[in-house]
């Protein structure tokens, strides 16, 4: 008879073969979770896999911008490398605003560590954990649910950053985060600035996306990992803002969210 602890452990490892097998399985519909780091800054996209030719599948990326991207898995070198047996994701330049307005491409291999080809950055990719179909950051980030702080309809934030302060209303729950309206209440900015903005949170893996728009002008709050911070109901990132429509950033700053204050 095996050992109980045996058993526990072979358990273990059959579960985490069973969870991570390779070579990928890739379906329509399919959510990846994607991230990678540069320069102390983290991007992040969930990945929803649509229709394929080839074995080669067209991809939506949403996260930190919103970009077409192309998945694949080539079993035999893939041309133009030396690699073989390695996923790849292929983001092209995003249709919206972003700090990252470059396109470029990760190579995972068998044992899921990747890297972005020509820069030697790591990048990671992970099957979201829900069923095929379904996204796997479809829900809050998981450290905003432990400090159960997870937004709900008809909660009002706080959003302060660039000298300007919002209430921001979540009037509907998305796929993927909320949408709603923005409301500026003080103006430190030194700029005439309208009062009535839109608003929208993204989930992106355990990253917030925090925007507020008005014609062409957008900022975008990006909120990491704070589970402390979410307890005491005060978030603080970067945020930047954009000019719809041409690359790159205008302007950085921190700013500072306040979860449905009383």
């Amino acid at each position: 008879m095996w050992p109980i602890k045996v058993l526990i452990l072979l358990a273990m490892f059959s579960a985490a073969f069973a969870q991570n097998p390779w070579p990928p399985r890739l379906e329509t519909g399919q959510v990846w979770n994607f991230t990678f780091e540069v320069q102390g800054q983290r991007f992040a996209w969930n990945v929803r896999l649509g229709s394929a030719q080839n074995g080669i599948f067209e991809a939506q990326a949403q996260g930190v911008d919103t970009r077409a991207a192309q998945v694949a898995y080539f079993a035999d070198t893939l041309p133009g490398t030396n690699y073989k047996n390695v996923l790849v994701f292929d983001f092209k330049a995003p249709s919206t605003a972003s700090s990252f307005a470059s396109p470029f491409t990760c190579l995972i291999q068998p044992d899921g560590k990747g890297t972005v080809a020509l820069a030697g950055i790591p990048c990671s990719a992970t099957l979201g954990s829900a069923a095929a179909g379904t996204s796997g950051s479809s829900g809050a980030p998981v450290w905003l649910k432990e400090a159960r702080k997870e937004p709900v309809a008809g909660q009002t934030w706080r959003l302060e950053t660039f000298n300007v302060t919002w209430n921001l209303t979540l009037s509907k729950a998305e796929s993927d985060g909320f949408s709603g309206t923005a409301r500026m209440v003080e103006n430190r900015s030194g700029e005439a600035l309208p009062t009535d903005w839109a608003m929208r949170l993204y989930y992106v893996g355990r990253t917030l996306r925090l925007d507020v728009s008005v014609g062409q002008a957008l900022i975008s709050c990006l909120l990491d990992d704070q589970f402390q911070n979410a307890v005491d109901g005060v978030l603080r990132g970067e945020a930047n803002l954009y000019s719809q429509g041409q690359q790159g950033s205008r302007g950085q700053s921190g700013c500072r969210v306040v979860l449905n204050p009383r």
